[in-house]
């Protein structure tokens, strides 16, 4: 499984990279001491670190350890977080951590906050995606 994460997470890279966005993969997210997200990206302006998550279906969990280091590196780096999260044969959504949903042992995002997830361009600031409350 951890190659399957390791082939989706470049791939997320080639696509950050086409849209005019340094990035690079963290492989050792997790082996350290230090907080590391999976996935750091910049283009000058905007910066960003993302948490992938690469599940066959819903729910996703994420510890609350795992929120709490991609939250402070990112406020150490000055990058905005993300859950990033693929899904087969659904395109990457992304998540702030304000979209998670809170649970006993840290978050978890479901089908319901899945719906709210945005896409790359908007992640990216390039589109607004418009959606209907509900």
């Amino acid at each position: 499984m951890k190659n399957k994460g390791t082939r989706f997470e470049r791939e997320l890279i080639h696509r950050l990279w086409e849209n005019g966005f340094a990035a690079m993969r963290s492989p050792g997210s997790g082996s350290i001491s230090y907080p590391m997200p999976d996935i750091v990206a910049g283009n000058g302006k905007k910066f960003i670190a993302i948490e992938v998550k690469m599940r066959a279906e819903l729910p996703v969990y994420l510890s609350e350890q795992e929120v709490k280091d991609l939250v402070m590196f990112a406020n150490l780096f000055g990058a905005e977080p993300y859950i990033g999260i693929k899904i087969p044969r659904i395109d990457w959504k992304f998540f702030s951590i304000a979209q998670l949903k809170e649970t006993k042992k840290g978050y978890k995002i479901d089908k319901e906050i899945f719906m709210l997830g945005i896409d790359l361009e908007e992640m990216l600031g390039k589109s607004i995606q418009n959606r209907l409350e509900v």
